[in-house]
């Protein structure tokens, strides 16, 4: 069974003990990073997180990351760009994605919506450059990333793509 269909199958919000160990491991991890998240709000992120990756078609350990390194997990940071929520979305992106960018649910859908649509648009690149790249134009633009024709030379965005990518691969456990 798909994550997805698990996830609306067991109704999480509010789960007890039936609860998947996946998600609860999930909701553990974010709780790790925003300790101020109840258990229950965790677990409600966790199940969306996991669907959301799940349906585009994403490693749901790179979404934590990703999120984790731009918010940390916070539903309500706000950057000094103006980034929202916690994806940290341009309310410019949030409105072409058709996202509300201060609704966590909904942040994390365009979220993942955002990233897939990167990494799809660098899919013809081998994986790792394909999510270097993504990783850089979620933080820099694409348009950044197809001028440097690769990771922008800014300090700021390759630490973001370093800091991404190492989360990631310690939530694989490489």
């Amino acid at each position: 069974m798909r994550w997805t269909a698990l996830v609306l199958a067991v109704g999480l919000v509010g789960a007890g003990p039936g609860v998947p160990a996946p998600f609860v491991a999930y909701a553990a991890a974010l709780r790790a990073f925003d300790p101020a998240l109840e258990e229950p709000r965790a677990l409600a992120l966790a199940s969306r997180v996991v669907a959301e990756a799940d349906a585009a078609g994403l490693d749901a350990r790179l979404v934590v990351a990703l999120v984790a390194v731009e918010s940390s997990w916070n539903p309500r940071a706000v950057s000094r760009a103006g980034a929202r929520g916690l994806g940290q979305l341009m309310p410019a992106t949030a409105a072409e994605l058709g996202v509300d960018p201060d609704d966590a649910a909904s942040n994390l859908h365009g979220t993942v919506r955002y990233l897939a649509a990167l990494i799809g648009r660098y899919a013809r690149f081998p994986p790792r450059e394909r999510y270097v790249r993504a990783l850089g134009a979620y933080n820099a633009g694409s348009g950044a990333v197809d001028r440097f024709g690769g990771l922008p030379p800014y300090p700021e965005t390759r630490l973001y793509v370093y800091r991404v990518i190492v989360l990631w691969r310690r939530l694989c456990g490489v």
